[in-house]
């Protein structure tokens, strides 16, 4: 808003902006890369080979990192470790602030390994 708008700061006065609810970045926070989620699920698959109880950890800690919820995703700023509830309607209202003129609501992105209850929980979501 302080720069007059996505178009006026962009110098495109002209042609739609699409602006993305952030979605992919809060994965991120919680697991890191794609890569480095495939890597975990690589861990686990071999500590559950060899029956050992701390398979989960890893998995474990990003999920209490970052918690997804009816109301939306809670999670600390990675700057400041304040708490922070993003919401489909937030991140749509933010995303009209900036004028941007195709939005896209606040997405889950679950790990590839997920079990199916969790992703049917997500998909209905």
């Amino acid at each position: 808003e302080g720069a007059g708008g996505l178009h006026k700061f962009m110098n495109r006065p002209n042609g739609p902006i699409i602006t993305d609810s952030g979605g992919f970045q809060v994965f991120s926070l919680a697991y890191g890369s794609v890569q480095e989620s495939l890597k975990v699920e690589e861990e686990i698959k071999r500590a559950k080979a060899r029956n050992n109880d701390n398979s989960k950890s890893r998995s474990q800690h990003a999920q209490n990192s970052v918690k997804v919820t009816e109301e939306g995703v809670h999670f600390r700023s990675y700057r400041d470790g304040r708490k922070i509830l993003l919401t489909p309607e937030s991140t749509v209202q933010l995303q009209k602030s900036y004028g941007a003129d195709i939005i896209i609501p606040l997405d889950e992105l679950p790990t590839y390994y997920i079990d199916r209850q969790r992703l049917k929980e997500s998909v209905e979501r």
